[in-house]
């Protein structure tokens, strides 16, 4: 679509729906901004569009919103079920998403990354691979907070860019056609939007649709939801894989990581040498170091990279796994940005010392079965908070010893009491945040600033008895 003189609708005045309004702005559009919050919420958002007298309808979304419109453009957080829009599909008004506006006007070539646990992390890396090429910029933009539309008008042909890319993007894909798209797991998320895991699946699966065999798809041969992809899709499919040696892909071989390309085999690293700890992350760096094969990145820029990446370094990764401080012996983590049960999963197997767990949250239609076995063997005890503290009881059998908190410093304050030097307190909710707080990171800052508290408060009393 053109969208010089078009009149368009963006539903939501978040980051997206700010930089989508400016760049349709930018390219001759017509906008009006719709929220459902009203105007004394939405102050700083007003002001980041006010020099370009663009017409904002907040408080609500009112059928004016799509009346004469030519297309409509939907924010992530905004549901497709929303009355308003749903009306607009039956008249067959256009709905399109951010990512699917800036996509079509980007001339620069596209690595998307989408799964359920380990898109930041796989995209930064992949992006800090991507820098050791021949381009120009490496952009790396889409679910990681900073929206392509922000990016696009930039670029230049000699670019690239690496997107994470969430199913709530995915969901208002029409044209859109990265030319490597990588998947990385797929595990029950976001069900209280999506309903079903097989819808779920449907729409993570879009991420290839446009995809023919001049586009390449990397894929985790572990996980087989992800694996049988490559039955539906036309583009040239790599394999990464902690247990297996796919023919063309990435793999582990007696802790080396490898990479087999063209009946070649090339020995990147020991896993001892990776600072990124955990199982799960050597699968997102097997998948990242695909993406590498492919742009041709020479294998010693690929060891290199690899051996010195670290998660603190890469402000966008921050709250997920992330060490906060030790307190008297015990260890607190801050995985505030595990916010579904594959990703608490994969930080329970990260640890070796006895764990005491703060989970809860608003619950997303998780199944918690996965977690049992691992809280029963490496859990002390799990501390509930949030809204969702009953479903989480009923899900676990009874000799899992759970404790009820009203907030986040109860909580932390329970956790220590509970622990003992050599333990580990980890914060992996398994649930978003908005019951609470407004995001995973006001939750994760909330903890980082009461264990900092805890330890200011504990010094104190041990300097007060000597």
């Amino acid at each position: 679509m053109k969208f010089k003189d078009k009149k368009i609708t963006v539903f939501g005045l978040s980051r997206s729906g700010i930089a989508v309004s400016r760049l349709l702005h930018n390219l001759g559009a017509s906008i009006c901004v719709t929220d459902s919050k009203p105007a004394n919420k939405l102050q700083n958002e007003i002001v980041a569009l006010n020099d370009l007298g663009i017409d904002f309808i907040l408080g609500g979304h009112q059928p004016k919103c799509i009346k004469n419109k030519d297309l409509l453009v939907v924010s992530p957080g905004v549901p497709l079920d929303n009355p308003i829009l749903l009306q607009a599909k039956h008249e067959g008004i256009p709905i399109q998403g951010e990512l699917e506006v800036a996509a079509s006007v980007c001339h620069t070539p596209i690595v998307a990354i989408t799964g359920t646990k380990g898109k930041s992390t796989t995209a930064v890396l992949t992006a800090e691979l991507l820098k050791k090429g021949n381009f120009g910029t490496v952009c790396l933009a889409g679910n990681i907070g900073k929206p392509l539309s922000n990016e696009v008008q930039h670029l230049r042909a000699n670019d690239i860019v690496v997107l994470e890319v969430s199913s709530f993007q995915l969901e208002t894909i029409v044209n859109f056609c990265p030319l490597v798209s990588v998947i990385l797991n797929l595990a029950r998320d976001h069900l209280d939007r999506h309903q079903t895991m097989e819808i779920y699946q449907e729409i993570k699966g879009k991420i290839f649709q446009n995809q023919t065999d001049d586009h390449w798809i990397i894929l985790n041969s572990e996980d087989p939801k992800v694996s049988r992809f490559s039955n539906n899709t036309n583009a040239k499919p790599i394999h990464f894989s902690d247990s297996t040696e796919p023919k063309t892909g990435t793999f582990l071989r007696n802790n080396e990581i490898c990479i087999s390309w063209h009946n070649q085999l090339i020995q990147v690293c020991n896993i001892s040498e990776i600072s990124l700890k955990g199982k799960h992350n050597i699968r997102n760096i097997l998948a990242a170091i695909a993406v590498a094969q492919i742009f041709e990145i020479p294998p010693r820029n690929i060891r290199s990279t690899v051996i010195n990446f670290a998660s603190h370094k890469h402000p966008v990764l921050s709250h997920a796994f992330e060490f906060v401080r030790e307190v008297n012996g015990i260890k607190f983590i801050n995985d505030s940005k595990a916010t579904n049960v594959i990703a608490v999963c994969a930080a329970l197997e990260s640890i070796d010392s006895p764990i005491i767990l703060i989970m809860g949250g608003y619950d997303k239609g998780n199944n918690y079965e996965p977690l049992i076995e691992l809280i029963q063997s490496k859990v002390k005890k799990v501390i509930l908070l949030g809204a969702s503290t009953q479903i989480i009881r009923n899900a676990l059998p009874i000799d899992i010893v759970t404790l009820n908190t009203a907030n986040m410093t109860v909580a932390v304050h329970l956790a220590y009491e509970h622990s003992e030097p050599g333990d580990t307190v980890l914060l992996s909710p398994a649930n978003a945040s908005f019951d609470m707080f407004e995001n995973y990171q006001e939750r994760g800052h909330a903890f980082r600033e009461i264990v900092t508290k805890l330890e200011f408060k504990v010094h104190s009393k041990q300097s007060t008895v000597q």
